[in-house]
């Protein structure tokens, strides 16, 4: 006779909770962030592009894990049969989930490393990440065949009782894990120095920096992710035990679309809640006037003479900024732009 799942110990509710509202508060975030680049902007990038395919692969991702809960994870293994679950269709959507991952993982690794391509014109930072973007989509399309072709023949990873191949579970999946945060941690950190250098403010200089410091949340959700697949690594009872790695793997996937979104999203609250950043904006930009009345030097010609670029309006949106540094435009290899209350030129730099 079947029982009822209320009936026995089931945390799949729980996930479909926690990843329906993740899913649904990034897909927001990324249908604002196209509809102000669209419509306001008139314009969209290719990290925008990127940011929207890993949304859709995310809901996709989303729909596999709910899937895997409703046949079976988050229940033991002796509870499956007898709530009516079945393991092998639980396990081959959580095949698929592993896929869509990894997937949407590295379209929001890409997003981030394409922002700052767009963003910053420093020739050797520029190779820095074409040369990640290389890591990431060759490791990437690695782990992705190793996953589908994790056993042997593929349909072993669902039928567990039919002769075949397979790779070690706890070893891959810690390669894995080890792998992707390390390398969330660097996408995070890579432009940091560049950021340092910039001829800000020191309160915009840490608005900045914080922006691009959303990607610690990812590192954190990946940590968490590590702990809980200690584990299911471990686990006899691999329905239940396996649950909290596969909930925090969603929530990281989430999380990467929500942090990639988030810092284009003040320059369209500050137009409908003007009041929320304009004090702020206001008292900021009143004290730079009274502190340098004058002029202002920054030398922002760079070694590869590929010019300067405005980074706080390529990261709000707010190509009318006059006050960010490199809104000038391309100038000439060693040159220092002077910056006065009526007008600016440029100078030729002498040793």
């Amino acid at each position: 006779m079947a029982v009822s799942p209320l009936d026995v110990p089931n945390k799949g509710p729980e996930f479909v909770k926690v990843t329906a509202v993740l899913t649904c508060i990034a897909f927001v975030l990324v249908v604002c962030r196209l509809t102000w680049k669209g419509y306001v902007q008139g314009r969209f990038a290719v990290d925008d592009g990127i940011i929207a395919f890993s949304m859709a692969m995310q809901i996709v991702n989303t729909v596999m894990g709910d899937l895997a809960c409703h046949y079976a994870f988050g229940r033991h293994k002796a509870d499956i049969v007898r709530t009516g679950g079945n393991v092998v269709l639980a396990l081959k959507y959580f095949w698929l989930f592993q896929i869509f991952y990894k997937l949407v993982l590295c379209l929001n690794k890409l997003s981030f490393l394409t922002f700052y391509l767009r963003v910053f014109p420093n020739r050797i930072f520029r190779t820095i990440c074409w040369i990640t973007i290389g890591l990431v989509l060759a490791s990437t399309f690695g782990f992705v065949i190793a996953t589908i072709f994790q056993c042997t023949p593929v349909r072993a990873s669902w039928y567990k009782h039919i002769p075949k191949k397979c790779v070690q579970n706890a070893p891959f999946r810690w390669s894995w894990a080890g792998y992707n945060t390390a390398m969330d941690i660097w996408v995070c950190l890579l432009p940091l120095p560049v950021l340092a250098q910039l001829q800000l403010d020191r309160i915009r200089k840490i608005g900045v920096m914080l922006v691009f410091c959303m990607g610690l949340f990812v590192c954190v959700t990946s940590m968490i992710r590590m702990w809980a697949m200690e584990k299911s690594t471990t686990t006899t009872d691999p329905t239940w035990g396996s649950f909290d790695a596969l909930l925090w793997s969603a929530i990281e996937a989430s999380t990467g679309i929500i942090c990639a979104c988030l810092p284009f999203l003040k320059h369209p609250i500050q137009k409908v809640l003007p009041g929320l950043f304009g004090s702020l904006s206001n008292g900021s930009r009143k004290s730079r006037s009274r502190t340098r009345p004058s002029y202002r030097m920054s030398r922002l010609g760079s070694r590869s003479g590929n010019g300067t670029r405005n980074v706080d309006a390529d990261i709000c949106g707010d190509e009318d900024d006059s006050e960010s540094v490199g809104s000038q435009g391309p100038i000439a290899k060693n040159q220092i732009i002077v910056k006065t209350g009526i007008s600016m030129h440029s100078e030729a730099a002498y040793p």
